[in-house]
């Protein structure tokens, strides 16, 4: 048995444990104790609002988020914050104690109105943990198999924001970019924005740009999961490098509100 397997043996044993001590509770019970409908559960868990935990092939919901002593429609909305996280993480998230929130839990930080608004930021921290957007560069016309790229940006975010935005974050938060400056003028690049899960070899990506450059305006074909392609067209006078000019394309279209 490999090391993966016997953590994913324990994890089991413990979730049957939670099934036994009611710290999991079936659907019907959920909701008897929560008052909802099984059509409403569904819709809370569509949002984010609850979610479940699968054991055995059938899933269960943490009795906590049904607690009566709790604030629900606090509890509720940090359960929307941490969707991106596995749910097993989003449980372990809510019982632990947490230093960046004084060593309390955030179920404990839902009865106090700073502690609660503290816990929304550090949250937003946790959940886009869980996701990295990745923005690849290359300076003139390849396929990206061919050659390294030019640049490589990266950033923790959530994967429900904006593409764009996202792409943009990366280039900007300045927490991974290789290689470092200068980099080279061009009158064309190929750009892809990759988005990849925390544990998930398989990478998604999420938009090609083929980008041409005459007279000071970039025409940038855009290929994405939604839309075979878009033509934009973007002024980028003055662009001192073909980062430069990428980066002035994801903020104009940030500015569109470009959502492909």
């Amino acid at each position: 048995m490999t090391f993966r397997e016997e953590i994913e043996r324990q994890a089991l044993i413990a979730r049957r444990e939670m099934v036994r001590s009611r710290e999991l509770l079936a659907s019907s019970e959920f909701c008897e104790r929560l008052g909802v409908s099984e059509k409403r559960l569904a819709r809370m868990v569509a949002t984010g609002s609850a979610f479940s935990i699968e054991v055995d092939g059938v899933e269960y919901f943490p009795a906590l988020l049904a607690d009566p002593s709790v604030d629900r429609k606090r509890l509720q909305s940090v359960c929307r914050i941490l969707v991106p996280a596995p749910p097993n993480c989003r449980l372990d998230y809510l019982c632990s104690r947490q230093g960046n929130l004084g060593a309390v839990t955030p179920l404990e930080a839902l009865a106090d109105d700073r502690s609660y608004r503290q816990l929304r930021e550090m949250a937003r921290a946790y959940a886009a943990e869980w996701s990295r957007t990745v923005v690849h560069i290359w300076a003139g016309r390849y396929k990206p198999e061919e050659v390294e790229p030019t640049y490589v940006a990266a950033v923790d975010v959530d994967p429900r924001t904006n593409l764009w935005k996202r792409a943009l974050e990366a280039m900007e938060a300045g927490g991974y970019i290789a290689p470092p400056g200068p980099y080279p003028s061009a009158d064309a690049a190929t750009v892809l924005v990759i988005r990849s899960e925390a544990g998930d070899l398989n990478h998604v990506e999420e938009a090609r740009l083929d980008v041409g450059i005459v007279d000071e305006v970039a025409r940038v074909l855009v290929y994405t999961l939604d839309f075979r392609h878009e033509l934009e067209e973007v002024s980028v006078a003055g662009a001192d490098s073909i980062v430069e000019v990428v980066h002035r394309i994801m903020a104009a279209f940030c500015r569109m509100k470009r959502r492909y």
